[in-house]
């Protein structure tokens, strides 16, 4: 009779198990965009949030990125949930995790990471995009680590960028899906560089002559620069002078400099060359004193003479022959005779 009790009390029990069991999962979530209010209380009710923090330590990003090196970012990941430690413990495991998970088995969560605003200037990269984790109970969250991997090309723009870092995760069973990012904002180094092509580096002038040289530059900088210029050659009987001072150019535009000299009074008597070097450095621009300096580079400009400076110079040579010429005619004739 006892026996019998015992096990009439054990399907009793069985019994009313199944039945919380159903009544509970009767309230499973619902994600119709048609659902009443208290459909919507049941399913905060019944269920649970999942939680997911995205920590991004930006030291390596506290100064200007190198072009074309990568950098490593280390990412952590903290995953939790609000499930009470203590949820359903009157029930054996297998039963609780149908409850909470659908299944007899606990499953693993997957957090998937993807970069957003990528620009294509840059190539940026995940050392995971996809972390497996277990499912924790409330008060007990579960760090993973990745990192963000990024480098940037030659033409990448020397200005502040932001990306966005998406972690996100699917519902399982009762524990709800979960979305989060987080802004990472980097700047690529400034890259000085400059083009620069002189017209007629080359010019042949006499006395007292003043020469132009145009000289054409363009910013192939990843920023708007200031480009000066600098006469390198000391040759004030020249009156060297180079217009404007310099020029704040935006990237891939040019401007034209011109160099302007007087050739001095004596520049002519004999064969002769004179050479200018002109310095060309370039700078980000506002001004930064701690950015990085193109340059100095440098161009030759060269004026050449016509061997001569003086009318009538020139004719002694061809005087000299014209005698040696006609004393030549008049021996000739003499001997003929």
């Amino acid at each position: 009779m006892g026996e019998n009790m015992v096990k009439r009390n054990g399907l009793i029990t069985t019994g009313i198990l199944i039945l919380v069991l159903l009544s509970i999962s009767a309230f499973g979530p619902v994600v119709s965009a048609d659902e009443s209010t208290m459909a919507e209380e049941r399913v905060k009710l019944f269920s649970f949030q999942s939680y997911i923090d995205i920590m991004v330590d930006m030291t390596p990003l506290n100064q200007n990125l190198e072009i074309d090196q990568s950098i490593n970012v280390p990412i952590t990941i903290t995953y939790s949930t609000d499930v009470p430690d203590n949820f359903m413990q009157f029930l054996p495991w297998q039963l609780r995790n149908i409850v909470l998970y659908g299944s007899m088995i606990g499953p693993m969560q997957q957090i998937t990471l993807e970069i957003i605003d990528e620009p294509d200037w840059a190539d940026i990269s995940l050392a995971k995009n996809d972390i497996l984790t277990n499912i924790p109970n409330q008060g007990n969250p579960i760090e993973k680590t990745t990192s963000l991997i990024l480098s940037p090309y030659e033409e990448a723009p020397a200005k502040p960028y932001s990306i966005k870092i998406k972690a996100s995760c699917n519902q399982i069973g009762r524990i709800n899906q979960f979305s989060t990012e987080n802004t990472v904002s980097f700047t690529p180094s400034f890259v000085p560089t400059v083009t620069i092509v002189p017209e007629r580096p080359t010019r042949t002038v006499g006395p007292r002559e003043s020469v132009n040289f145009e000289i054409k530059v363009k910013n192939e900088a990843n920023k708007k620069a200031r480009i000066t210029p600098t006469i390198n050659t000391s040759a004030s009987e020249w009156s060297p002078t180079i217009n404007p001072p310099f020029f704040d150019i935006n990237p891939g535009a040019e401007e034209v400099f011109t160099f302007s000299v007087y050739s001095p009074y004596d520049f002519g008597w004999h064969n002769e060359i004179q050479s200018f070097q002109i310095d060309i450095t370039t700078r980000i621009f506002p001004l930064n004193e701690d950015a990085a300096v193109g340059g100095p580079y440098s161009i030759y400009l060269r004026i050449n003479n016509y061997g001569f400076s003086t009318p009538g110079f020139e004719l002694l040579p061809i005087l000299a022959a014209i005698g040696i010429a006609l004393i030549m005619v008049r021996k000739k004739y003499l001997d003929r005779k």
